[in-house]
C-alpha cells in the first residue's frame, strides 16, 4: 500500500518546496495538497459564512487559485494529486486533517520566522510537529 502524504499548501515558495520535496522523498506515495483558509486573518466564522457571500466566494477562490498551483507541480512530476481546503485554524486544521485521513507523513515548508516575529506570532510548522500523532517534515 503506498504511503499517504499530505502536503499543507498556500501557494508559497516554502510550500512548493515542500510539495517538490515530498514528491521526491515518496515518488509512489499518494498526496494531499490541503489549503487552510485561516480564520484568525479573515473576516469569516466557520461555518455559518453565506456561501453567496462575496467575500467568502473570493475566499473559495484563492483557494482553489493555490491548489491549482500545487495541481501544476504535481503534474510536472507526473504524480496524481487530491485537493482539499479547510476553514479555521492552521495548524489545528492540518493536524485534524492528519489524523481524520489515515495520513502516514505530513511535508510542510516553514516560512522560517525567527527572533521575536516567531515568540509573537508562533510557528505554525512548529504547532504541527509538537502535536501530530504523524511523523513531519519540514522543508526550509
Amino acid at each position: 500500500m503506498p504511503p499517504r502524504i499530505l502536503v499543507p499548501f498556500d501557494g508559497s515558495e516554502p510550500a512548493r518546496a515542500a510539495l517538490k520535496y515530498a514528491i521526491e522523498l515518496f515518488p509512489d506515495g499518494e498526496f494531499l495538497a490541503l489549503t487552510v483558509v485561516d480564520t484568525d486573518s479573515q473576516p469569516v466564522i466557520p461555518n455559518a459564512a453565506d456561501e453567496a457571500d462575496e467575500e467568502f466566494q473570493e475566499i473559495r477562490e484563492e483557494a482553489d487559485e493555490q491548489l491549482s498551483g500545487a495541481e501544476r507541480i504535481a503534474s510536472e512530476y507526473g504524480v496524481s494529486l487530491e485537493r482539499r481546503s479547510r476553514i479555521g485554524p492552521p495548524a489545528q486544521e492540518i493536524i485534524d486533517c492528519a489524523e481524520e485521513g489515515a495520513f502516514d507523513h505530513v511535508v510542510m515548508g516553514s516560512r522560517g520566522r525567527s527572533g521575536v516575529t516567531r515568540l509573537l506570532l508562533g510557528s505554525v510548522a512548529e504547532v504541527v510537529v509538537r502535536h501530530s500523532s504523524v511523523p513531519v517534515t519540514i522543508v526550509p
